[in-house]
């Protein structure tokens, strides 16, 4: 019995020396392949550094709880489609008026992502999605109050508020987790959201099929308020400044970190290219125009162009997954975004040579759904490479609200091209967006990465 507690002593001591000594840097060389993502508790102490399977724990809940809310942010804005229709004689509101709460909120939403950078110095980036997932819920939920013009409004606002922290501190959070398998954790999280506005449309329907638009607004707001609360168990491994530096020393620090990531020609320009592309956002171009074109290019309903519109929708969920797949495995991000660029160019020019719609047409609207909605993933995932991690949540926030900022812009000039020269001029020119985004790319600076067997 002796002999077996010396024996024991040994083996724990041991433990206890590797968990200690172990590197815990973010070295991509000696991380261990079958850890593929960054060990978490790198800034923590050795006493509070968590075992393999609880850091593997950590990453799983990390990454379905965050893409879970990102769906259901998308689903907040996708079933508006189904709902405002309903509201609109009811709250004595026309076209107008919905396109002004379309642009309104997406401007305060997309606007706001600048500042998390600034403000993960603060608090803690898992809390501030929490909150903001929680005001989501609840301000869809109080929509069953809503009685006019004015409060839909300032309800829409504050949801897309609310929403502002998914992107930019989502995406901070899981690019820390997943270092070596970057472009798998940010796309499966960019595909979800897409999942949000697959589903919206047809979960609005079912909805007001037995309940009143009040009723359903409670229902999906119930869900949002339910998963963010939920996120109040994701830790944050990585804080921003040390909580004992001083507020001035924060902000200066917050200051500092985006002046660095303006600098950095690589985040300044991968931010540019999804700024220059005109569809492929999940929302914007394809969701507004798509419909009315198959609608007058192949003379079919509305609802027929909704199913054709599902179709590259899908393709749009599944395709990006498998590009960043490759592109962890091969380490060359910046080749494969260019090869994805020149191929969304390449079948948006395509779409509209269709004269039926034949077997071509729907092979070419899978490839275009699968190659577009990739620049998206491929470039977040970019920003994730080459941003430090001090720097990450600045980077974060610059590129999103530089490339998402443009949409409503882009969705204005398209919608102009269209109404005044026709489907095919604007198709050319959306084409050329991804040219110029190919071209930016040029410019880029990739560091060569190891490849993953």
């Amino acid at each position: 019995m002796a002999f077996d507690r010396s024996w024991r002593n040994a083996i724990h001591k041991t433990k206890t020396q590797y968990s200690t000594t172990a590197p815990l840097h973010h070295s991509k060389v000696c991380e261990p392949m079958s850890d593929q993502s960054t060990t978490a508790g790198a800034a923590t102490t050795s006493a509070d550094t968590p075992t393999l399977e609880a850091t593997l724990k950590q990453k799983r809940l990390a990454l379905s709880l965050i893409s879970g809310c990102h769906v259901l942010n998308h689903l907040q804005y996708s079933i508006t489609s189904v709902m405002f229709p309903v509201m609109m004689t009811e709250l004595g509101f026309g076209l107008v008026g919905l396109g002004f709460i379309s642009a309104l909120s997406s401007f305060v939403g997309q606007g706001l992502q600048v500042i998390y950078g600034f403000l993960s110095n603060f608090f803690k980036r898992t809390t501030m999605l929490a909150v903001g997932n929680v005001v989501v819920g609840l301000t869809a939920m109080s929509q069953f109050f809503v009685s006019s013009f004015p409060q839909l409004v300032a309800a829409r606002v504050a949801i897309d508020a609310g929403s502002s922290p998914q992107h930019p501190l989502g995406s901070s959070v899981l690019s820390r987790y997943y270092p070596q398998s970057r472009g798998w954790a940010l796309t499966f999280h960019h595909s979800a959201g897409n999942l949000g506005s697959f589903i919206g449309p047809a979960a609005a329907s079912l909805a007001l099929l037995y309940f009143s638009w009040q009723t359903a607004f409670v229902i999906f707001g119930a869900f949002s308020l339910i998963m963010g609360m939920t996120l109040f168990l994701v830790k944050d491994h990585a804080g921003g400044a040390s909580e004992q530096t001083g507020g001035k020393a924060k902000a200066q620090a917050g200051f500092d970190a985006y002046l660095q990531c303006l600098k950095n020609r690589n985040i300044v320009l991968t931010s540019l290219v999804l700024m220059v592309g005109a569809a492929g956002r999940g929302t914007g171009v394809n969701m507004t125009y798509l419909v009315p074109f198959f609608m007058q290019k192949f003379g079919v309903s509305a609802s027929s162009g909704g199913l054709i519109l599902t179709l590259m929708q899908g393709a749009g969920l599944v395709g990006p997954l498998a590009i960043a797949w490759y592109s962890d495995r091969t380490g060359k991000r910046r080749g494969i975004t260019q090869v994805t660029l020149l191929l969304s160019a390449i079948t948006t020019v395509w779409l509209v040579q269709h004269p039926s719609l034949s077997f071509l047409f729907y092979l070419n609207l899978i490839l275009y759904g699968a190659f577009v909605q990739a620049r998206g993933s491929l470039t977040q995932t970019m920003i994730g490479d080459f941003a430090t991690p001090e720097l990450t949540d600045a980077a974060f926030s610059i590129y999103y609200f530089v490339g998402f900022i443009s949409g409503p812009i882009w969705t204005l000039i398209i919608g102009y091209v269209m109404e005044h020269y026709g489907f095919t001029q604007a198709f050319y020119i959306a084409a050329a967006t991804y040219i110029a985004g190919m071209l930016l790319l040029i410019f880029v600076k990739e560091e060569p990465r190891p490849a993953q067997a």
